[in-house]
């Protein structure tokens, strides 16, 4: 594909040509990438691939969408040499949605359903040269605790006769999340047997992000709680939730020190279960993670050191482990690699 590659006219600000001039890995893995599933998919679907996830055929780059298409491409590239892996599978007799990839193991079927967050609103929040707010989880005092909090730390400022900042919430993307899991609901098929396990993967950023997709599941009001905002029933076809942290793979690569951006193997992936699935599909869980590279175990098992509550400890288990363990622990760099 690297012919069919330099016969292409793209925007300069396009991922894959920036990483090409830069001799990147990202594009080498790229192309191994692509190259390999081109072998096991349809022309109609490879087509798709290349030129509408790609935008290898479009005259302006959309990043978003790009990351949303590279992040489904990875997934099918790590999951391509599993058995009667497919893409673009219908599996609701009552709908014409496909869902993003399908695969057999053990007598199991998995479905697969990716899908990627814009994060504009929050990576303008984060970008500015201002305090950030942010909880874990939906709390009822939320605002009030924000007003105390930046009140005091404008009175310190002052005392201390320096400049004051601009306080900003970093807004809680669980209404996205509730989003991704309606739609993948849907695309179901409510009808399937235990041996059908349906499963949401969804492209997160960074360590903290990673941390804050958990809380929207299991903190206060969480979506996988039993006092969630929203009622599960508009999601009980979801029999399991993949976090893994591709986005930021994708997101801004040649500003990072990364490595495989095009598989699911150098990713941080973990996985929730939904206590609200219409079905109990535990083996077929149990199945998967013998499937799919993850730190299910060892997060758990991760003691956060420090004397905080236990609360505080489980807001921040995920950089934690990430940097106390597989970092200077294990060496394993799954987001920046240090040089």
């Amino acid at each position: 594909m690297l012919k069919e590659f330099e016969n292409l006219d793209l925007p300069n600000n396009h991922y894959l040509k920036i990483a090409k001039q830069l001799k990147s890995n990202y594009f080498n893995d790229f192309l191994e990438s692509i190259n390999k599933i081109k072998k096991i998919i349809s022309e109609k679907d490879f087509k798709v691939f290349w030129e509408d996830k790609m935008q290898l055929n479009k005259s302006k780059f959309d990043e978003k969408s790009f990351i949303q298409g590279a992040c489904e491409i990875a997934v099918a590239n790590y999951f391509s040499e599993k058995d009667n892996f497919k893409v673009e599978v219908q599996v609701n007799p009552k709908n014409k949605k496909d869902v993003d990839c399908q695969f057999k193991s053990k007598g199991f079927t998995y479905n697969i359903e990716v899908k990627c967050a814009s994060f504009d609103a929050m990576e303008e929040v984060q970008n500015s040269d201002s305090f950030k707010f942010q909880t874990l989880g939906r709390l009822d005092n939320k605002d009030d605790i924000i007003n105390i909090l930046s009140k005091a730390i404008d009175e310190g400022l002052e005392k201390q006769g320096k400049v004051l900042k601009p306080h900003a919430e970093l807004k809680n993307m669980d209404n996205n999340l509730k989003d991704f899991l309606i739609s993948a609901h849907k695309k179901f098929n409510s009808e399937s047997d235990e041996k059908e396990i349906n499963i949401l993967l969804i492209g997160c950023n960074d360590k903290a992000d990673m941390q804050s997709w958990v809380g929207y599941l299991t903190a206060s009001a969480g979506l996988f709680t039993d006092n969630s905002y929203f009622d599960q029933m508009n999601y009980n076809n979801v029999d399991l939730v993949v976090l893994t942290n591709l986005y930021y793979k994708h997101k801004d690569f040649h500003k990072k020190n990364i490595e495989n951006s095009w598989s699911l193997k150098g990713t941080l992936n973990l996985s929730i279960i939904n206590p609200f699935s219409s079905k109990k599909k535990l083996d077929g869980i149990i199945n998967f993670d013998n499937e799919m590279i993850n730190y299910n175990t060892e997060i758990n098992e991760f003691i956060v050191p420090g004397d905080a509550p236990d609360s505080v400890k489980e807001a921040v288990r995920i950089p934690h482990f990430v940097i106390d363990y597989l970092e200077n622990e294990q060496g394993k760099y799954l987001f920046d690699k240090k040089i």
